[in-house]
């Protein structure tokens, strides 16, 4: 195994008992954060006045003559050159509950074959399938109208629920009725939405279905729109705070 593979710390939440796993974002593959259902380990059998089996005597291994190996041949895989892998190894408690016991995790992706980078968000997706070229957009000039917000609406109610996106929704409709002022997130999130609609259309995609490819579909419209506006999600996030919030903690219900 190669000497570059990370060694995590998986992080106990208190409240619901879950490990979290942060994965760094390597070429290629975004920053996952993976929750793990620790098992708790078997309980002790109760005491049925039974005297316990009697264990059979393991004979003495008298060991074997040993040659050293003069020259050592070392054979390099090229497994270690798979470039946008992402694995990590993470501690357990082992089965018996007495140690510790290390764990080896490879992460596939989701979002099928890629045959671009994207200039502005880092990530990978075929353009090929995006539904259409890459425009020059501006979301700072994006004005929020009923007819955009309904758009809105109607391409995030293909996806599954989604605390986050009820949050922001809320957000633009509180900004059409005046009773707050749009923020830059607000923005991209409104515009981003929207185009990404259109990409959806140009593939042929219905309005309110789901591809059986949606992963795939996902990552090409979604990124392709990220260049579109030239928007980096780490710098630029498409999501206010408490509705990345909303989204993590989404996450935990539906996992446990």
């Amino acid at each position: 195994m190669p000497a570059a593979v990370p060694v995590l710390n998986a992080v106990r939440d208190a409240a619901t008992g879950l490990d979290r796993i942060t994965v760094p974002a390597v070429a290629g593959a975004p920053e996952r954060t993976i929750l793990v259902n620790p098992a708790p380990p078997p309980a002790a059998p109760s005491d049925t006045a039974s005297p316990p089996p009697s264990v059979p005597v393991t004979p003495v291994h008298t060991g074997t003559e040993i040659k050293p190996v003069e020259t050592i041949t070392v054979t390099t895989t090229p497994a270690a050159d798979i470039g946008g892998l992402q694995d990590f190894i993470y501690w357990r408690p082992d089965a018996a509950g007495t140690g510790v016991e290390p764990i080896y995790v490879i992460l596939s992706s989701p979002y099928g074959e890629t045959n671009a980078k994207g200039k502005y968000s880092g990530r990978d997706y075929n353009s090929d399938k995006a539904g259409g070229p890459i425009q020059d957009l501006d979301w700072k000039t994006a004005t929020i109208d009923r007819e955009g917000v309904d758009k809105v609406k109607l391409h995030t109610g293909r996806f599954a629920e989604s605390d986050a996106n009820k949050i922001m929704i809320d957000r633009l409709e509180k900004i059409l009725n005046g009773e707050m002022q749009p923020t830059d997130t607000d923005k991209r999130f409104y515009t981003h939405e929207i185009r990404e609609l259109e990409r959806y259309r140009n593939l042929g995609i219905k309005d309110g279905i789901i591809p059986d490819n949606q992963g795939d579909v996902w990552n090409n419209t979604h990124t392709a729109t990220l260049e579109d506006y030239k928007i980096n999600e780490r710098n630029e996030p498409l999501y206010t705070p408490d509705a990345i919030q909303a989204a993590e903690e989404q996450a935990k219900r539906e996992y446990l």
